[in-house]
């Protein structure tokens, strides 16, 4: 299999193993046809899309051999998982079943022939007859290294399991006999309207909480001294603290390395610290940040971490500690 990358994250084209995956929901018109339901039953399919399916690929800049996925020219010729859609309607809104697949991002600094090339979790849409397609963007799916170490080998092995809130593995999981909860790697109130709410803000209008990249640690939360979740919270009580106290607003890139330091500090399973391994796991999880981010904010990565974001607020978006856990008093004098 290739190994080309661009930005650590591998390069789609014809040669390579690269898919989007199960992007749902892909809704479309099922037999029967009947008068009770004249143009067929509308069913959501899971829609699978091949790199291998890749045409108007690049032309002179291949991978073993084999023409490239970049911007504004590649597509999918096909997809797949849609094939029982097939009343005379088929797609509720491309009238295709098994359409082409379109891509929605790409670096934003490595170009083959001119065009930004597609790699690793680069967004598409499936089933098209035109450049609308009939379902949600989805990552277009490769592998993501650092160094020598393959990122979903290497986070496996080391017990960090990355994962979208709303796909929380955590619940079967304990450390010393507590409770592991999903912890957004980056407060999703820095992005949202407050901590409970999914409204994004503007210039975050693709931002979910329930999307957003997350990781397994232990609990209980809510500062509590005693569980790394906690004191990771506690962390960010205390950056946005600081940013008080400094008349900063905050942006994405101090964000991040604040957040990314946290996490270095207080996950359990990050040991032994500064070890190889450790500092590759770190990049991991910072690549798939901020690639999450250049595609919220539409922008490359140097732009996306200028980015100013939303001060969080400590009445609306930090839980209350328990009781008897005194928080530090910077965060007392937030006003």
């Amino acid at each position: 299999m290739p190994d080309v990358y661009a930005n650590g994250l591998e390069i789609s084209g014809k040669a390579v193993d690269a898919k989007t995956i199960a992007a749902m929901p892909d809704v479309c018109f099922t037999p029967p046809e009947n008068p009770a339901t004249p143009p067929g039953v509308p069913i959501p399919y899971p829609s699978f899309g091949m790199a291998s399916d890749t045409e108007s690929g690049t032309a002179t800049v291949l991978i073993a051999g084999k023409t490239v996925n970049i911007k504004n020219k590649s597509d999918l010729s096909k997809t797949s998982g849609t094939e029982a859609g097939c009343a005379a309607k088929k797609g509720v809104i491309t009238s295709k079943n098994t359409g082409k697949g379109y891509f929605n991002s790409w670096s934003g600094d490595v170009k083959f022939e001119g065009e930004p090339v597609i790699r690793m979790t680069d967004l598409a849409t499936n089933n098209h007859a035109s450049p609308v397609g009939n379902t949600v963007t989805w990552p277009h799916v490769a592998k993501l290294t650092s160094g020598a170490y393959n990122c979903e080998t290497l986070l496996t092995e080391m017990k960090i399991y990355l994962h979208a809130h709303k796909d929380n593995p955590c619940g079967s999981q304990t450390h010393e006999g507590k409770q592991r909860q999903s912890e957004h790697m980056v407060m999703n109130a820095f992005s949202s309207n407050s901590r409970k709410s999914d409204t994004p803000i503007a210039g975050f209008e693709k931002y979910s909480a329930q999307d957003a990249p997350c990781i397994c640690m232990q609990g209980p939360g809510h500062c509590n001294p005693d569980s790394t979740h906690g004191r990771k919270t506690t962390k960010q009580f205390e950056l946005v603290a600081d940013l008080k106290a400094k008349g900063k607003k905050p942006t994405l890139g101090a964000v991040i390395d604040h957040e990314m330091k946290s996490i270095e500090d207080n996950h359990e399973d990050l040991k032994p610290k500064g070890s190889e391994k450790v500092k590759a796991a770190l990049d991991c999880l910072r690549q798939v940040v901020e690639n999450y981010f250049e595609w919220v904010t539409g922008k490359d990565k140097k732009e996306m971490r200028k980015t100013e974001c939303r001060m969080p607020q400590p009445n609306e978006d930090f839980p209350s500690p328990p009781s008897g856990v005194r928080l530090p008093t910077t965060v007392t004098a937030f006003g």
